[in-house]
């Protein structure tokens, strides 16, 4: 069922009352995300969140639990709450930043958690999860892992 899908790690790291995301402009449209990308081979998916956050925002984070793993028609992405260990917020220095890359533009973000209603804060579905599971229990969000299918559309 996996065969042939992304498989990716994204972290979930609070600063105060926000959360680091990536702000992107790419193909015409303007969205957030949460920090992370693609799993090397031989890599964990702690591994991964952690080389994943030094590349894009230069934080040295550490993977404290998986509360969400989200599967779409192309990838299934594995959430982790991470708690910032040390590095300063946006000197990253990943493939993103290269200037040569033409992927739209990358920049390290930090949102409100409050207005994450109000922002296309990507995927929509695990941000609405994360929002509600923060209302509900603050930073611990949730025991367990939530399971999360994507609307498969573009």
């Amino acid at each position: 069922m996996n065969e042939g899908k992304r498989v990716s790690a994204r972290a979930i790291i609070y600063f105060e009352d926000k959360i680091a995301s990536m702000y992107r402009e790419r193909d015409g449209r303007t969205f957030y995300t949460f920090p992370g990308g693609g799993r090397e081979e031989n890599e964990t998916e702690k591994q991964c969140v952690q080389r994943e956050a030094l590349e894009e925002f230069g934080l040295v984070v550490k993977p404290l639990k998986k509360v969400y793993i989200y599967e779409s028609e192309r990838s299934i992405e594995h959430f982790f709450i991470c708690e910032w260990l040390a590095g300063e917020f946006g000197s990253g220095v990943g493939e993103e930043f290269q200037a040569d890359r033409n992927r739209g533009v990358y920049r390290p973000t930090l949102i409100e958690i409050e207005k994450i209603p109000t922002l296309p804060l990507m995927p929509p579905e695990v941000a609405a999860a994360f929002y509600e599971d923060y209302l509900k229990n603050g930073k611990t969000l949730r025991k367990g892992v939530k399971r999360i299918k994507g609307s498969f559309k573009k």
